[in-house]
C-alpha cells in the first residue's frame, strides 16, 4: 500500500514539473505557506506486552517450584489508557499548480503539500486492564498505574486535487482531497508502582514461599520514557477560501481533516519490577484511529 502511495507522489510530482523551457513554464504555478492551529482527537491508547505474572519471574519468585505451582509461564498482558484530545501548532508549505485546461479542467489544480503539527496533551490517566494477567496485577499488588503523553507529532507528504469553484474571482474558494504518508511520533511513558507495604500484596498469597514473593514484589516499580513513531499511507480532505491581495499574491484561510486508521510502534521498558529487562521482553502500542485538524492563515505567491 505504502508503494502504491510513493508511486501517487511520483505521478503528481511529474504533472506538476511538465512544462516548456522557455518563459511559459511557470504559468499557473504557486507556492502556498499555512501557519495554524492543530488538534488531535481523544483516543485509546492500547498496550500489551509478553511480560508475564509477577509470580513467573525469577528475581521475585526465586522458586522454581513454586513457579510451576504458579502455572508459569503465563499469558502476556494487555492495557489501554484513554486519552484525551490534545492542541499546538501546524505549517503547511505548498508546492501546487493550475491545470488552465479547457472546460471543466480550468478549475483544477494539483499540489504537493509537506505539513509539519505538533498536538500538546500534556496528560497523566490512569491505566485500566485489557486483557492477560494485567488485571490481576492493578487488583492485587499494584496501587499507581499511569501513563502520561507530552506531545503527538506529525510530519507528511500528500499529493491533492483541488478543485477551484470560481477560478479567477477576486475571492476564490476551493475544496480537495489529497494522498499521502503520514508519520506520527509520541512522546511519552507510563509508570506502574507496587505497593510499600507487603501484606497489602494478595499476589502469590497460596505459594509456599507467599511471603518471600510478596516482600521481593513490594516497592517494586515498572517504568518508561519512550518516543515511538509509525507511518501508514492516508488520506485528507481540506478546503479553503483566498482574497486577492494584489497581481501575485493571495490571502486566505485553509482548514483540512486526516484521520490515522493504522498506528502500531514496538515499545520497552526502562525497568522491569525494579530490575533489569529480561532477555525476549516486547511489547507493542497500537491505536485504532487518531484523527487530526488543522485551520490556519494562507499566503499564496502566484510564480506566473
Amino acid at each position: 500500500m505504502k508503494r502504491s502511495t510513493t508511486k501517487l507522489l511520483v505521478i503528481f510530482t511529474l504533472c506538476l514539473m511538465v512544462g516548456g523551457v522557455n518563459a511559459e513554464r511557470f504559468r499557473g504555478v504557486y507556492i502556498s505557506t499555512n501557519v495554524g492551529f492543530n488538534t488531535t482527537s481523544n483516543f485509546d491508547y492500547l498496550g500489551s506486552s509478553t511480560d508475564q505474572g509477577s509470580v513467573c519471574d525469577p528475581i521475585i519468585n526465586p522458586s522454581e517450584e513454586s513457579r510451576l505451582l504458579a502455572g508459569c509461564p503465563t499469558a502476556g498482558t494487555g492495557w489501554l489508557t484513554n486519552f484525551d484530545n490534545g492542541s499546538g501548532i501546524a505549517s503547511t508549505v505548498i508546492l501546487g499548480r493550475h491545470i488552465n485546461g479547457s472546460g471543466m479542467l480550468k478549475n483544477w489544480s494539483l499540489e504537493i503539500e509537506f505539513s509539519y503539527g505538533e498536538s500538546v496533551l500534556d496528560q497523566t490517566q490512569s491505566i485500566s486492564s485489557r486483557s492477560g494477567v494485567a488485571r490481576d496485577k492493578l487488583s492485587n499488588e499494584i496501587y499507581r498505574a499511569q501513563e502520561h503523553i507530552g506531545t503527538i507529532t506529525s510530519n507528511s507528504i500528500f499529493a491533492n486535487l483541488r478543485y477551484n469553484l470560481r477560478s479567477g474571482q477576486k475571492t476564490q474558494p476551493y475544496l480537495g482531497f489529497g494522498l499521502g504518508l503520514l508519520n506520527t511520533s509520541i512522546y511519552g511513558g507510563r509508570i506502574w508502582v507496587r505497593n510499600n507495604d507487603w501484606t497489602q500484596i494478595s499476589t502469590g498469597s497460596t505459594l509456599p514461599n507467599s511471603e518471600e514473593v510478596r516482600r521481593n514484589l513490594a516497592g517494586t516499580t515498572s517504568s518508561v520514557h519512550e518516543t515511538l513513531s509509525d507511518s501508514a499511507p492516508t488520506i485528507q480532505m481540506f478546503a479553503g477560501v483566498d482574497w486577492k491581495f494584489n497581481d501575485s499574491t493571495l490571502i486566505g484561510l485553509r482548514g483540512k481533516f486526516t484521520q490515522l486508521d493504522s498506528f502500531e510502534a514496538t515499545g520497552t521498558l526502562d525497568v522491569l519490577r525494579s530490575h533489569s529487562i529480561p532477555e525476549g521482553y516486547a511489547s507493542k502500542r497500537e491505536i485504532d484511529t487518531l484523527r487530526f485538524f488543522h485551520v490556519g492563515l494562507t499566503i499564496t505567491w502566484l510564480l506566473e
